[in-house]
């Protein structure tokens, strides 16, 4: 998308607002560099003053940019702050900063809950899952591969978007108002099977590095589980701890 839809639904504010995320996302406007200002928003996309300026708060609040006196509204962060993520950090061997991040969607779609994901979501079993499993990219190197689970009746509206644009952390947040209060991980080494190997194009039997984490909402529900499978030569983590 690089025009807003007048006759959609959707708010203005928040086609614009997801226009902006994705420039972000991919490239266009990177870490340190200026976003186009609320005038030149204005006159790019025929919009009102009120509703550019509504997109670039919502930015501002889900920390992407920042406004710095003199200069511009800069971006700051490629992740909202409001995703579990952001307590456990991971940053990128081997990858040029000049590399296009983008993601790839291998599957996205309703499936019966196994009875491991239906046990740590508090389901029952063969509950309706929706599962989005995604490929992250530097370029065309493959990096890593995120499989989202979801009970579909908590978030129905979910299969209508492209998330290989959008961010499904933001999504979420503004569609539900779901806010995470905390994130559970647990870490393993493994090797690539066949599907493993042919998604992230390595040899069956590579090292990878794999996550499974279940977030919680802020009434201590579990709502998402994810299993991460990262290439173990191009990703460390950084774990802070308080003594």
């Amino acid at each position: 998308m690089t025009t807003l839809d007048f006759n959609s639904r959707e708010q203005l504010y928040y086609q614009l607002y997801d226009l902006l995320f994705q420039g972000i996302s991919n490239g266009t406007y990177k870490v340190g560099e200026l976003i186009p200002s609320e005038s030149e928003l204005m006159k790019r996309y025929q919009v009102s003053r009120a509703t550019a300026r509504k997109a670039m708060e919502m930015l501002a609040n889900d920390g992407f940019v920042k406004k710095k006196r003199g200069l511009g509204t800069v971006v700051v962060s490629t992740r909202p702050n409001h995703s579990p993520q952001r307590v456990v950090n991971y940053s990128r061997k081997n990858e040029p900063t000049s590399v296009i991040s983008q993601k790839k969607i291998i599957h996205f779609n309703t499936i019966k809950a196994p009875k491991e994901i239906a046990q740590v979501l508090n389901l029952e079993p063969e509950t309706d899952l929706i599962c989005l499993k995604r490929v992250r990219y530097g370029g065309k190197e493959p990096f890593y591969l995120e499989i989202n689970y979801f009970e579909k009746d908590y978030v129905p509206k979910i299969l209508t978007r492209d998330f290989s644009k959008e961010s499904l952390r933001v999504f979420l947040n503004k569609t539900y108002d779901i806010q995470w209060a905390y994130a559970r991980q647990e870490i393993y080494a493994i090797t690539a099977n066949e599907e493993f190997s042919q998604l992230l194009q390595v040899e069956t039997g590579s090292p990878l590095l794999h996550i499974k984490r279940v977030s919680y909402d802020v009434k201590d529900c579990p709502r998402e589980y994810v299993d991460t499978y990262y290439l173990a030569d191009k990703y460390h983590l950084e774990i802070e701890l308080t003594i």
